[in-house]
């Protein structure tokens, strides 16, 4: 319904709409994040916990709990959540999916 009422009058924020550069919840409950975005701050707009000792960038985290570089569609489990790369940009991870592990 809210779909429907959006094309109608434009674009309704609601309580679980994320205001953050880079970061888009999708209606499927994954969120796709840009591989710049701060781990701390995705932490603080999400209410989760990713360690941000080793890395600053959720991009940075990835390659560094998987030691590599990852192609594109390839996907990772840790720290609850599931990681899969949407996007490469040569040396860089340019966008990434993420959900909780559980769900497929």
């Amino acid at each position: 319904l809210e779909d429907i009422i959006e094309e109608i009058v434009g674009e309704i924020a609601d309580e679980h709409d994320i205001d953050m550069q880079g970061v888009k919840q999708e209606a499927d409950g994954s969120v796709v994040v840009d591989g710049t975005v701060s781990i701390r701050d995705l932490n603080r707009a999400l209410d989760w916990d990713l360690p941000d000792e080793e890395a600053t960038t959720i991009a940075g985290l990835v390659i560094h709990e998987t030691q590599l570089i990852p192609d594109e569609k390839q996907a990772f489990t840790f720290h609850g959540k599931r990681f899969v790369v949407m996007k490469r940009d040569k040396n860089r991870i340019a966008r990434l999916r993420i959900r909780p592990a559980g769900e497929i």
